[in-house]
């Protein structure tokens, strides 16, 4: 499983090898969903366990979908604005990507008991819905450079346990064999380092959902639907680092036989190079999960709302290449040490299982608007990763359980209507840390207007979610260097249009 190694976040700075990390890190990576909801739902913060009516049960609470009285069509809307600011060594840097695409989509189909059609006890419907929603959106460019006066690439491929790292670094010159069979890197230690990393991710996460609640005595509300989940990763990394290579006295001290040593690669010391480590990840994953929910009023005002989903377990196909190009540019007049590696072709295939959630709502009601507050609990601890390789999964799972722990996040909002037409929503998000050795949460503030006229609604939602997250773009235990610093912010405004029929 010894597969590959790319950007680890700083959470998953470890002892363990880096194909497991990057396993694990990709597990993390599709288990951090969001509610697939409607502008509506979203407005208000995502906090409507409690809450039904709206399309937005059908893939949250299905107890929600026993509140329709009447069936209902919709689809949402959705404008990207990602935006991530970076410090590296003290430089900054920005980057910005622009999407737009469908984020939602469903139907409920209202369906009463007839012999209750005119009574108000008992069991009033059975309403089915079926709905798509995105919950994860990849789409982001992460950018930075900086002078590293710590240390170089050069000095990850001297611990690189991988032989194709190895190769890289004896065939390019960046690396050589001291007397007592150790690597050291041709780069100088005394010099600054110019380091440049890009990595361009695209890709979603979506599930579809058939969902099925019931509407007992208009107190309490039933639900349970299945998931047909699924997501498409795409990444696209590339490293550059310029530096020099060492002086005639700095080889002496460690190799008397270095190759930099002989008359003919004088021209090799101190030397100006360049080297650049690319790599393209390709992950794709299908796979289902079940949700089962409640929702009971005990009067007239006061809502309270629970549902459990359980895992979702995935087939992951993953695609990875990677490939490494040199320059030394001599200082005489002799021929530029250029190399090029060939392409290594990684493909495997596993099993991953995601954390379960269990959400919990109380929601009140009154004239002209209602307030809605949620708990959500997310058992990271429960991930698992499954190969064909026993041992290295009691590995992965260690490392789980190392690395993360249970979280628990709030949402709470609310709604106005402003007059019998219009309606003012607000809400606030908080997602929280799933991280046992650093600090790492989400906040994200939402606001809205819905418009009802007749059987129509329009609902506009604008959604900000703000991060700060650590980049390493490669790992040396002797020569470690500074995470770059990404302060992440996603804009996003939502339209949702539907009809009730």
């Amino acid at each position: 499983m010894n597969k590959k190694t790319i950007t680890i976040l700083v959470a998953l700075i470890c002892t363990a090898s880096l194909s497991k990390a990057q396993y694990i890190e990709d597990a993390m990576r599709f288990s951090q969903t969001e509610l697939g909801s409607t502008a509506r739902f979203k407005a208000i913060g995502n906090a409507s366990t409690s809450l039904g009516g709206d399309l937005s049960s059908i893939t949250g609470n299905p107890a929600g979908l026993g509140f329709f009285n009447s069936s209902d069509v919709g689809f949402s809307l959705n404008y990207l604005n990602s935006n991530n600011n970076s410090k590296y060594y003290g430089t900054s840097s920005s980057s910005q990507v622009e999407k737009f695409n469908l984020d939602q989509a469903g139907v409920v189909f209202n369906m009463p008991v007839h012999r209750n059609a005119y009574r108000n006890s008992g069991w009033l419907n059975f309403n089915v819905g079926i709905g798509y929603a995105k919950t994860n959106d990849f789409n982001s460019n992460i950018n930075f450079e900086g002078e590293n006066n710590n240390s170089s690439y050069t000095n990850f491929l001297t611990e690189a346990t991988d032989p194709v790292f190895e190769d890289w670094g004896v065939d390019s010159w960046l690396l050589e064999v001291d007397p007592d069979n150790y690597y050291y890197t041709s780069a100088s230690e005394s010099l600054t380092n110019d380091q440049r990393n890009t990595d361009i991710r695209t890709g979603s996460q979506y599930q579809t959902n058939f969902s099925f609640g019931a509407n007992y005595n208009n107190r309490l509300y039933v639900g349970a639907s299945i998931g047909v989940a699924g997501f498409n990763y795409r990444s696209e990394r590339r490293f550059d680092e310029f530096g020099d290579t060492k002086s005639a006295s700095e080889f002496m001290a460690i190799n008397s036989n270095s190759n930099f040593l002989k008359p003919e690669n004088s021209g090799l010391l101190n030397a100006p190079y360049t080297l650049s480590s690319s790599s393209v990840q390709k992950t794709n994953g299908t796979g289902f999960n079940g949700t089962l929910g409640l929702i009971y009023r005990p009067d007239n005002i006061f809502q309270i709302g629970f549902s459990a989903t359980s895992p979702t377990w995935y087939v992951v196909t993953d695609d990875y290449s990677m490939y490494f190009d040199s320059w030394i540019d001599p200082t005489d007049n002799t021929e530029t040490a250029e190399y090029n590696s060939p392409e290594e072709l990684y493909y495997e295939e596993y099993n991953l299982r995601t954390p379960y959630r269990l959400n919990a709502g109380v929601s009140a009601k009154f004239e002209g608007g209602l307030i809605s507050a949620d708990v959500e609990y997310v058992d990271y601890t429960s991930m698992r990763v499954t190969t064909n390789n026993q041992a290295n999964d009691s590995q992965s799972a260690d490392l789980v359980s190392s690395e993360y722990k249970g979280a628990a996040n709030f949402r709470l909002g609310g709604e106005y209507r402003l007059t019998p037409d219009f309606l003012l929503r607000a809400g606030y998000n908080y997602q929280g840390n799933p991280y046992k050795n650093i600090s790492s949460t989400k906040q994200t503030i939402s606001g809205g207007l819905g418009y009802r006229i007749s059987n129509v609604y329009i609902d506009l939602t604008y959604l900000n979610s703000r991060q700060e997250l650590g980049y390493t773009p490669y790992q040396s235990t002797t020569y470690p260097t500074d995470p770059a610093t990404i302060k992440s912010s996603r804009d996003n405004v939502f339209l949702t249009l539907g009809l009730k029929f």
